[in-house]
């Protein structure tokens, strides 16, 4: 670990000093234990199809429950880019899961599958040609999928847990809630990560087997581990589920510690978290090469810090207020195209009266390129800067118990990091309905 070690000391300063001001931000919000009753969603207030006459809700209390939520974009780069251009793409999610403990009477037992299907063009590849991506449902591959299927067991009121399936391990990994809100891929997972591996680690749209535990040793505190193939599906094969353990393939191990306070009168109150993820199996050097004008394989491996903290709560109104976040990460800059990225940004919830569960969002971003990755694409003839800088800005409503409107703008300085493109500007809309 001593690459990581060197990359941490010479950038701990910085990450440090922005996590103790929104930490110490966080300690003027009175703090209290977290509730651990479960309720059943308002299936009536958030979703198209209602209540079914009363009978959703009964079949949540007895254990199953079902998601579909539909996702449709018009996105289109005004200027700047590759090309200007509109397209559209959707991303429909099927989610059911099962709570064992009232459906079998298993204590603590439960399934998840999702079921995924993506159709559409491809804003990013085909107009915009950023580094970072501009939106977080597009794909390269028009598919339906089983994104995850796991079991998952609870002991000893929740504080232990292991699953075990397909698992996209950006659902607790790398996460910061508010970040959620944006439709710029970085804001899911940071870029050094997401383009790490064989085929990319086991996230949207395509996972892989894994095993994850986590531990919780105090109520505001979780541990979280997991093994993971380390090539989810089958590169050659993009096209619906594959699962294999091929040979060689070796496996990708992801730890993160966090401390999550909540605050008195809501419902989320920060995040405070560090993670490290490690390739047991070794990948080529995108620059070094052997006697024999092979690649040299390295270790794959990178760290990455969370940041999440209420800055502003409006007096009785449960979770309206601003909460700000902060993200940094890094890789080994030997195996992968990028050497760091970073993101940052700020949702306000009820800004505009009368509209409690609006959401106004402003995220700033930035990935950097690894020099050995520059240095082979000059060998290659194709010279790139260092770095890419990204700004976004979106406001997410509901404008009908499960139908949502959220408009968004991005630009981008630097897109590509290819001194040929001009700063690029994107316009978006995208239409969300739950069902």
């Amino acid at each position: 670990m001593s690459i990581l070690g060197d990359k941490l000391n010479s950038r701990a300063s910085g990450i440090l000093l922005v996590a103790a001001g929104m930490l110490l931000s966080s300690q003027t919000i009175a703090q209290e234990a977290p509730s651990t009753e479960a309720k059943a969603p308002d299936f009536a207030g958030e979703k198209v199809t209602g209540d079914w006459g009363g009978s959703r809700t009964q079949l949540y209390k007895n254990g199953f429950n079902l998601d579909l939520v539909y996702k449709v974009d018009l996105f289109g780069v005004v200027s700047g880019g590759l090309k200007r251009g509109t397209t559209a793409l959707d991303n429909l999610d099927i989610i059911t899961t099962f709570d064992n403990e009232k459906l079998l009477g298993i204590k603590g037992n439960s399934v998840l599958i999702h079921l995924l299907n993506n159709n559409g063009g491809e804003p990013n590849g085909r107009y915009a040609g950023t580094l970072q991506g501009i939106n977080n449902i597009e794909v390269t591959t028009q598919t339906a999928k089983v994104l995850e299927a796991y079991i998952q067991q609870n002991f000893w009121d929740d504080r232990v847990s292991f699953l075990v399936g397909l698992y996209d391990l950006n659902r607790e990994f790398y996460v910061n809630d508010s970040a959620g809100l944006f439709i710029g891929s970085t804001f899911g997972i940071g870029n050094e990560f997401a383009a790490s591996g064989k085929n990319g680690p086991s996230i949207f749209p395509t996972t892989s087997l894994a095993f994850r535990a986590q531990v919780k040793p105090a109520p505001q505190t979780y541990l979280l581990a997991a093994i993971l193939d380390g090539v989810p599906g089958d590169p050659g094969d993009p096209h619906g589920t594959q699962v294999s353990l091929g040979h060689g393939d070796g496996a990708l191990l992801v730890a993160e510690a966090g401390f999550t306070p909540e605050a008195k009168d809501r419902a989320f109150g920060g995040k405070y978290a560090v993670g490290a993820w490690r390739y047991t199996d070794k990948l080529d050097d995108v620059r070094d090469v052997d006697g024999g004008g092979d690649p040299v394989p390295r270790r794959s491996q990178g760290m990455y810090f969370l940041v999440e903290s209420p800055l502003y709560r409006e007096k009785g109104k449960g979770d309206e207020g601003l909460v700000a976040f902060f993200r940094f990460g890094f890789s080994d800059g030997d195996t992968t195209a990028f050497d760091y990225s970073w993101s940052a940004g700020a949702v306000y919830t009820g800004l505009i009266p009368g509209r409690d569960t609006g959401k106004l969002g402003f995220g700033i971003s930035q990935a950097g390129l690894s020099d050995k990755f520059r240095d082979a694409s000059a060998l290659a003839g194709k010279p790139l800067d260092s770095q890419e800088f990204g700004i976004e800005l979106t406001y997410r409503d509901d404008v009908y118990p499960g139908v949502a409107l959220q408009p968004n703008v991005q630009y981008f300085i630097n897109p590509g990091a290819d001194p040929a493109l001009s700063n690029v500007l994107v316009v978006g809309l995208r239409l969300e309905l739950s069902f």
